[in-house]
């Protein structure tokens, strides 16, 4: 909206401060409604993406043992997961933006904590714990 005003120095045409203030405060509402459905969003992204991590390092395990015969034990965890033959680049947890280890995030007490992963295993068997849990594939 111009408005027309008169000045010593002529004619010119500018807003108002009344109009200046309301495009404000659309402005404001409009950023108030979409940063929580972007939070949501980058949530949302974060555990798809651990989950998918989490499913490629358990498919990646069986493969390791039809090739040697067992799974690495916990302690040599980094190295599979470092190794070439299995992965282009080791994968990284999106909730620390770290590689993942035996045991990557928080301690093992805080499995309700979003980013925890802990693999264990003796050679024949494996386990592994993450928040969020990613039971879609076992």
């Amino acid at each position: 909206m111009l408005t027309r005003k008169k000045s010593r120095k002529g004619n010119f045409k500018g807003f108002t401060l009344v109009e200046l203030v309301v495009v404000l405060v659309i402005l404001g509402v409009l950023v108030a409604l979409a940063v929580p459905r972007f939070t949501a969003s980058v949530t949302k992204a974060k555990e798809t993406t651990f989950c998918s991590n989490v499913r490629t390092i358990r498919s990646q395990l069986e493969l390791y043992k039809m090739t040697t015969g067992s799974y690495p034990k916990t302690a040599s965890l980094s190295d599979f997961l470092n190794s070439p033959d299995y992965f282009e680049s080791a994968p990284i947890n999106p909730y620390t933006g770290t590689a993942f280890t035996a045991t990557t995030g928080l301690a093992s007490t805080a499995l309700g904590y979003l980013g925890y992963f802990n693999y264990d295993s003796d050679g024949t068997t494996y386990t592994i714990t993450s928040s969020p849990a990613c039971t879609i594939v076992q």
